[in-house]
């Protein structure tokens, strides 16, 4: 199977979340596995535990490092790393990391349902074995929830004339992503410059079917939880409403407010939060996807 994906921000993640001697690394959004070779390049004896929910990218990650004993790949939510490091018998990680952005591969498989420009099932799901797909969830909700979702997600300044425009496409039985896109770009009258009509509002959908908002807060939490005390986390995010939401769980931890995850309250150590990292020039002009990354690094120092 082809998985080819880019990894963004390289040279910033392996410069920035060294760690010394660290024992454990975790890929929360392992994809490609474009990061994790990095940082096993870097950490030949590091334990890697490369974590996926998307089952192409599990099938991928167990072919490509198959001859690795230190690395296990685990089909799993984010949300979950909890879960998964008690029944790998792992007590904290030194290095964590989540790339939040969509797969080139997910975005290049037309069955997948990402991308406007090749036509498909209006699927969007990051597990295309569960949940339910971008087409049932513009049938499910009301127009009104649909509208909020694409002003919240998606900063859709004609929000209720889009949220009209994709339920009137499900009642004329549209079921790919062209025909959705061609209905999102004839009810825009304003557009961006440079920019594809349908873009923010597919990305908004995406957001939805696949719950990113819950699962980046439960990510985060879960994370911070599982930190080693002289760990580094990162978080590599695409757009506003994801920064947003690290950029606030960072600046929280720094203050030493404790947060409440599964009746267990958990309060911060001595933190250390970075100054953003970005894509250079030259890195745009290769790989024009990592445009928006952005990469919040937090250290936990250990109680002093």
């Amino acid at each position: 199977m082809s998985f080819v994906h880019k990894p963004v921000l390289s040279s910033e993640v392996i410069e920035h979340l060294a760690v010394n001697d660290p024992e454990t690394y975790v890929d929360l959004t392992s994809g490609g596995g474009g990061h994790a070779e990095l940082i096993l390049n870097k950490y030949p004896g590091i334990k890697a535990i490369l974590i996926d929910r998307d089952s192409d990218a599990v099938d991928h990650l167990k072919e490509k490092f198959k001859n690795m004993k230190n690395v296990t790949a685990v089909k799993s939510e984010a949300g979950n790393l909890d879960k998964v490091m008690f029944l790998l018998k792992i007590r904290s990680a030194d290095i964590i990391l989540a790339d939040l952005g969509v797969s080139s591969h997910q975005f290049d498989t037309a069955s997948r349902g990402f991308s406007m420009k090749q036509d498909g099932p209006m699927d969007m799901r990051m597990d295309n074995g569960s949940g339910v797909t971008a087409l049932e969830y513009i049938r499910s909700v009301t127009e009104t929830e649909l509208k909020n979702i694409l002003s919240e997600y998606a900063q859709e300044r004609e929000s209720l004339r889009v949220a009209k425009a994709l339920k009137n496409a499900v009642e004329n039985g549209a079921m790919t992503t062209i025909e959705f896109a061609d209905a999102i770009k004839k009810a825009k009258k304003f557009v961006p410059k440079g920019i594809d009509a349908a873009t923010q509002v597919f990305m908004a959908l995406r957001m939805a079917v696949n719950d990113e908002v819950g699962e980046l807060e439960k990510l985060l939490k879960k994370s911070f939880s599982c930190l080693s005390e002289r760990g580094k986390m990162g978080i590599i995010t695409f757009h506003s409403t994801e920064d947003r939401i690290v950029k606030r769980f960072f600046r929280e931890r720094k203050e030493g407010l404790p947060y409440y995850i599964e009746s267990k309250t958990v309060t911060s150590s001595d933190v250390k939060v970075y100054k953003p990292f970005v894509p250079t020039e030259e890195e745009v002009k290769i790989n024009h996807r990592a445009r928006s990354a952005k990469l919040r690094i937090l250290e936990k120092n250990g109680n002093k």
